[in-house]
């Protein structure tokens, strides 16, 4: 009787299988296991996970207040005949750190004029959020301040591109990710993602390095002035994306109508919240430096080859004042006057997209040519 022969090859296999099984398999396994269990323990970076809007900025963190806005921390409680305003934002109320961000700035101009009531001016903005989010932060933390005046900074560069309405960008060990809101699944307040937490960690953390000059704090933190934030190549694919938004042939075939539409249906909300608490609401628009940086605009339409005439660089503005002006709501526009001042001094820092210590200053400057007449008359 013959013995069959042994099938050494597929039990060559087996055994390298088993191999890196062990060696990469299980280590892999570990490390997927603890960085969901001890998540709040391990990763203390600037963002970390809010259960109703995603993410947030970490309280107390690169001089972050006890809500994780770039501001010292005011008394909830109203100080008689004290007028207090609170500034919604995104990034932009960041830029140029606590002392130079446009908001500081204001709060100091009110407090060197004359004959004026004390006025706070609240820095309420968290980076990357647009105003639906902004209305869950509002509700959340920023009314407990109980304001006078809320302004709501909005950046047509990229709030009406990141208006998407299912949108919901969540923060798992020190990751951004953006899930779809309507598929959310969260146990114990927790959020659940069918992904490697530990290659989406390793990913982005090499986006971070090959796009940016630093690793450890956010681009807009403390950007090296000389050698700018992002690659140039990096940056003008940022501008060149914020820039389809212009394109006229996308806005006729309905591209954005989605996002529009739920972007003005936040900010009328946002509206309606602060009525109900006989709070007062205006609008601040925010320029992109493509609008205001003819030289940028020349590159971008250059360096991706587009017809000029596809594309009309104030359709932001145009769309949210229209829509400003339907709803009636005050609104700051601030284009015209960073055109004015572009032509002889630089308001962005250098491959950012962020304003300067100029352009904070001049932002301040607008906000309080057009609230002093609000603060004399409280």
């Amino acid at each position: 009787m013959i013995k069959p022969t042994k099938p050494l090859k597929v039990n060559k296999i087996s055994q390298i299988a088993l191999l890196l099984f062990c060696w990469i398999g299980i280590p892999w396994i570990t490390v997927e296991i603890a960085m969901i269990l001890l998540d709040p323990l391990l990763f203390k970076g600037f963002y970390q996970y809010d259960p109703d809007m995603g993410f947030r900025v970490r309280p107390n963190t690169l001089g972050s207040n006890r809500f994780g806005f770039n501001d010292r921390n005011y008394p909830l409680e109203r100080i008689p005949g004290t007028l207090r305003m609170l500034i919604v934002g995104d990034s932009f109320n960041w830029a140029g750190g606590l002392e130079g961000n446009y908001t500081t700035l204001l709060e100091n101009q009110f407090a060197q004029t004359p004959d004026l009531p004390p006025v706070e001016v609240i820095n309420a903005g968290y980076p990357m959020t647009h105003a639906g989010e902004q209305l869950i932060m509002l509700q959340k933390f920023g009314l407990q301040y109980q304001p006078d005046l809320v302004v709501l900074g909005v950046f047509v560069g990229n709030d009406f591109i990141d208006a998407d309405p299912y949108r919901k960008r969540i923060v798992v060990n020190d990751t951004q990710i953006d899930i779809d809101k309507r598929k959310e699944i969260q146990i114990l307040g927790y959020p659940i993602i069918f992904k490697s937490r530990l290659w989406m960690f390793i990913e982005q953390k090499y986006k971070v390095f090959r796009e940016t000059a630093t690793l450890e704090e956010p681009a807009w933190a403390n950007p090296p002035e000389e050698e700018g934030t992002f690659t140039e190549e990096t940056f003008l694919k940022i501008q060149r994306a914020r820039l389809e938004f212009c394109n006229l042939r996308a806005h006729a075939e309905g591209k954005y109508d989605d996002k529009i539409e739920y972007l003005f249906e936040s900010i009328a909300q946002i509206k309606q919240l602060l009525a109900e608490r006989q709070i007062d609401f205006k609008v601040a628009i925010y320029p992109d430096e493509f609008q205001v940086n003819p030289a940028l605009a020349d590159q971008l339409f250059e360096t991706y080859d587009l017809n000029r005439e596809d594309y009309d660089l104030e359709l932001m503005q145009k769309l949210l004042i229209a829509f400003l002006d339907r709803e009636g709501i005050p609104y700051i526009d601030m284009l015209h006057r960073f055109r004015q001042m572009g032509k002889t001094e630089t308001l962005y820092l250098l491959r950012d997209t962020h304003w300067n210590l100029a352009g904070n200053q001049l932002a301040s400057d607008i906000l309080y040519q057009n609230l002093l007449d609000y603060v004399k008359n409280q």
